[in-house]
């Protein structure tokens, strides 16, 4: 599974830079993040019914087909990018060409564009503010991904049915994030702001709302207001990742784009797994307060790599 996820989302940054122009790519961001906090509204309740009635094999089953069915519209849809695609007019590939690097009236091509090889791309400290922005803010969304259920299980004593009640709620404020961080990025860059003002006060707002709401969950109180900021947290966190995923594009070459998201995908998932693998450890007394304390420890680190490492956000030139 991690192998097969490790693809999509390098590739959406990818296919964002392709097809978005700068003063759209956060709001294109947003709705793509948004599938995956919809994806938990829904999965949650239908999940936890389907384990009442069927083994949890049968559960990895169908999660598992549904997953495939993607694929179909974008085979269908994506065949080819929007310099050759065949069914996009030519002022519709025009709008898209246009301002890809951050202008709205010449259209840079790809021998204008700064594509740096591997090596290159992890020479510049602009590559290691956005890996490391990753690194620090990605382990917060998995955090509540894998550790929703277990929480409301041994905090408040629930059962499987309990948590499908409760366990969608955080998904709505990871939903409307999403949308909101995409929306205001865009909305500023109209405004005329530029891409570096738009994207670092935009993260780090998002980090921002999760900072106090991270802390506020080493005491929560019942586990209505407890999933209700879980719901802030997950707000905050897709207000900024969509921004952060964008950074790529903002930076280098549409060819460039895909090696540094991945980069910065890998060290978020390594980070992922250390958290993770800490968190039986901090909360083997049930006490999860030490958990959200690093939590919005992460969350100050990703705003300041952002800031410090990326003096400002503009497409690079070769040194």
């Amino acid at each position: 599974m991690g192998v097969a996820e490790a693809g999509n989302w390098p590739g959406a940054t990818k296919s964002n830079a392709e097809w978005f122009p700068t003063k759209e790519r956060a709001l294109a961001q947003g709705i793509f993040n948004s599938g995956a906090a919809i994806g938990g509204i829904i999965s949650i309740p239908l999940i936890a019914y389907m384990t009442v009635y069927f083994s949890w094999q049968m559960v990895f089953v169908v999660v598992g087909v549904v997953g495939l069915l993607w694929l179909i519209p974008w085979m269908i849809l994506v065949k080819a990018p929007p310099g050759a695609h065949p069914w996009i007019t030519k002022e519709e590939r025009e709008y898209i060409l246009t301002g890809q690097r951050g202008g709205d009236t010449a259209v840079v091509s790809e021998e204008e564009e700064y594509n740096p090889s591997t090596k290159e791309v992890l020479s510049r400290k602009q590559s290691w503010g956005v890996i490391l922005a990753s690194a620090a803010i990605d382990p917060i969304w998995w955090l509540f991904v894998a550790w929703t259920p277990i929480y409301l299980n041994e905090v408040y004593g629930m059962d499987v049915k309990s948590i499908g009640l409760y366990g969608w709620v955080p998904y709505v404020g990871a939903m409307f994030g999403a949308w909101f961080g995409g929306l205001l990025a865009q909305n500023r860059i109209k405004a005329g702001w530029n891409t570096d003002k738009t994207r670092k006060l935009t993260i780090t707002l998002g980090c921002l709302i999760m900072l106090p709401s991270l802390l506020a969950m080493a005491n929560p109180g019942g586990p209505t207001t407890a999933v209700l900021i879980m719901a802030v947290i997950l707000f905050g966190f897709q207000t900024a990742i969509g921004n952060v995923q964008t950074l790529p594009s903002d930076l280098y070459g549409q060819k460039a784009v895909g090696t540094l998201a991945g980069f910065s995908g890998m060290a978020a998932k390594l980070a992922v797994v250390g958290l993770t693998s800490l968190v039986p450890i901090l909360t083997a007394d049930g006490n999860y307060s030490s958990v959200f304390v690093i939590g919005a420890s992460l969350a100050v680190i990703a705003m300041l790599a952002v800031w410090v490492l990326i003096p400002k956000v503009e497409p690079l030139k070769k040194l």
